[in-house]
């Protein structure tokens, strides 16, 4: 057999077998499989099933995420490259629309130089990672989301299941690939966004791109997505199928997520997690599946549940058998809630993952922990774009911590890779600020009220932190910090982050007043005056410092918290077991401890065990009215070292925690 037939005979083999070989932009020979054709997933063996009861009964937010509080985004990829906003990949198909007037007079026509010649041609040239990433940690961000893919169906990493990826094609880098090494290099949490599920993708991207202008001198014509393979030859893109980046011609109205591209959307980022390890995976789409978006059904649906089994499962291995890893979906309850058909999965989906929300910040203290994902100027460049300044963004960082969310941060990106100047500053002033007060965001917890007109409160370390965003040097009192509230206790100490004069300060039932000696001088090495002179934060000290239910080192899986309570309990919120069998635990340093809850009627007992030992049954029922902040246990004479406590739900009716109190 000469060796032209023996290449023939190991395509067919290929093909036959479920594969399809094409070269890339060097001409080599890419195998890939054949990716509108792949079985179902199957999900990774491990403790996690696939439905969100399942997964709500044993998965606890992994402490560095409640620690983490910020983190920066790459919202970055070929459709950078225009400087036209986002969505760019839709817009330029749509006869009429400024991006596709753009696209013609500056590329040509779509369907000469359709979205494809736009990755062949992306440069990144002034991408600078390394530095990128010492800009992002100077700004106090504690994670990094880098860009997979997004709607337009480009992955950014040496994908197996997307021949259309920037290893082949345009950058010829894994810049998911090279951002990983990188970020866990500088001691960052890394994690990847996805974009491209099947309702974005398949439904609302690509079925745009089926069309032809319907007037002018190519009225009739197709655009590129009608290309085949054979259009490709002698062309830049010759052994390429523009079906694989466009998809087949299909309606919008095709259920996605029935779709050959939903399977296909699965293996992808099972593809991308085996590769990368990344401790978070966040999705541009909804949990649930209950929304129209132009004309689209929205969300992952069914595939959710999957999709987070087979990622929590597989991250057991890499992270030593801990659960250490998070994902974020959207619409789960809220303004865009995707769970309107089945409300009572609501609960259960807030205990499997991190909701998130664009440019949203939820209204109240919510019960668990939340992301708000915004960007300082468009999500992809345009050009003549205005930035967020850096006091709207420490604004809205507290606004959400103090709700008991994170916020993730676009610092849009040039075509290149490179950020305006403004933007570098922008980043370094809110680092700054962030360097100075960061104990009043990182590993903090919601105060029992969010906040007041211009002020937030958070928690840390026993202490209560109030930032203010109008400070101007005058007496300033703070109504929710009266006395003889559920949770502040009296005020012995307040002082001003950053400043080293004392404060005067009285407490009493109409709140804690504060009056400055003097004028408070600036922050340092902030440029812009409105952040280092108006924004600033107040640390007070109490003599009620106790843990809270939800405080750092705590873990409770398939118990449920609630908050915003008006029942007198401490923090105004519980964590509470409806299960008997259930455990909480926390660990704590000190020689005595008491357990605070409340006590109802018709509630269970709880087993406390101090280091492994069962130290007693403590009934939570009472009758007549309800009695919150009881001591239902205490012990002191232990030795002065770390210890662990653990709650278990003993039955007979539901049980809730509230405090501890260390001695």
């Amino acid at each position: 057999m000469n060796k032209y037939k023996l290449i023939l005979l190991l395509v067919a083999t290929w093909v036959s077998i479920g594969g399809i070989a094409q070269q890339n932009e060097r001409g080599n020979t890419v195998s890939t499989p054949d990716i509108w054709n792949l079985p179902p997933l199957p999900i990774s063996e491990g403790p996690y099933s696939a439905s969100w009861e399942g997964l709500s009964r044993i998965y606890s937010v992994p402490q560095w995420w409640r620690e983490a509080k910020f983190g920066a985004w790459s919202h970055w990829d070929p459709q950078s490259m225009p400087e036209q906003g986002d969505w760019y990949a839709r817009g330029m198909y749509i006869e009429g629309s400024p991006q596709y007037q753009y696209h013609v007079e500056n590329f040509g026509h779509p369907s000469e130089y359709g979205y494809k010649d736009i990755c062949h041609n992306w440069v990144i040239d002034k991408w600078e990672p390394e530095e990128l990433m010492d800009l992002y940690i100077e700004m106090g961000a504690r994670y990094f989301m880098a860009m997979g893919v997004h709607h337009d169906n480009f992955d950014c990493y040496d994908s197996k299941y997307q021949p259309w990826n920037s290893v082949n094609v345009g950058p010829k880098k894994d810049i998911v690939g090279i951002w990983e090494k990188i970020a866990r290099k500088h001691g960052m949490k890394f994690g990847i966004g996805f974009h491209n599920t099947p309702a974005r993708t398949w439904g609302q991207f690509m079925t745009v791109r089926y069309s032809s202008d319907k007037k002018g001198p190519k009225a009739g014509v197709p655009y590129d997505a009608l290309q085949t393979r054979a259009d490709g030859k002698g062309k830049w893109w010759e052994g390429m199928d523009p079906v694989d980046l466009y998809g087949p011609v299909h309606d919008k109205k095709d259920d996605p997520l029935r779709s050959p591209f939903a399977n296909q959307f699965m293996w992808r980022i099972d593809d991308a997690i085996t590769k990368y390890h990344p401790d978070v995976i966040y999705f541009d789409d909804h949990a649930g599946n209950s929304q129209i978006d132009l004309g689209v059904q929205m969300g992952l649906g069914f595939l959710a549940p999957q999709l987070i089994a087979n990622y929590y499962n597989k991250s057991l291995a890499w992270n030593d058998g801990k659960m250490e890893v998070v994902v974020n979906l959207k619409g789960v309850g809220g303004t865009y809630n995707s769970f309107q058909d089945n409300t009572e999965l609501i609960p259960l989906v807030d205990r499997s993952l991190v909701k998130s929300t664009e440019k949203i910040i939820e209204p109240e203290i919510m019960a668990y922990p939340f992301q708000t994902e915004t960007s300082i100027a468009e999500w992809h460049y345009q050009t003549g774009q205005e930035y967020m300044d850096a006091a709207t963004i420490i604004d809205l960082l507290m606004q959400n911590v103090s709700r008991n969310g994170t916020m993730l941060l676009n610092l849009t990106q040039h075509d290149r890779g490179h950020l305006d100047p403004e933007v570098i500053r922008i980043a370094k002033d809110v680092g700054a600020w962030l360097k100075i007060n960061g104990e009043a965001v990182y590993g903090s917890r919601p105060f029992e009220v969010y906040g007041e007109k211009n002020i937030c409160y958070t928690r840390n370390n026993g202490h209560v932190y109030a930032t203010v965003f109008n400070w101007n040097d005058s007496t300033i009192t703070f109504k929710e910090l009266h006395s003889n509230g559920n949770t502040l206790g009296n005020v012995t100490n307040v002082e001003m982050i950053g400043y080293t004069k004392e404060m005067e300060f009285v407490q009493n039932e109409t709140g804690l007043t504060i009056t400055p000696n003097q004028p408070a001088q600036c922050l340092p090495e902030i440029t812009e005056k409105s952040l280092s002179q108006n924004i600033r934060v107040f640390r007070i000290t109490h003599d009620k410092a106790w843990v809270n239910d939800d405080d750092p080192g705590i873990r409770a899986p398939g118990w449920y918290r609630v908050c915003n309570l008006t029942t007198g309990d401490y923090n105004n919120d519980l964590t509470i077991s409806e299960t008997p069998g259930d455990e909480w635990r926390a660990s704590f340093t000190g020689s005595g401890v008491k357990v605070i809850a409340p006590k109802e009627e018709d509630s269970g007992k709880i087993e406390i065990q101090i280091d492994g030992k069962t130290q007693t049954i403590a009934d939570l029922s009472t009758n007549g009215k309800r009695k919150p902040q009881q001591v239902v246990y205490e012990t002191c004479g232990l030795e002065p070292k770390p210890h662990t406590i653990k709650i278990i739900n003993r039955g007979s009716g539901k049980v809730a925690i509230d405090a501890l109190k260390i001695d």
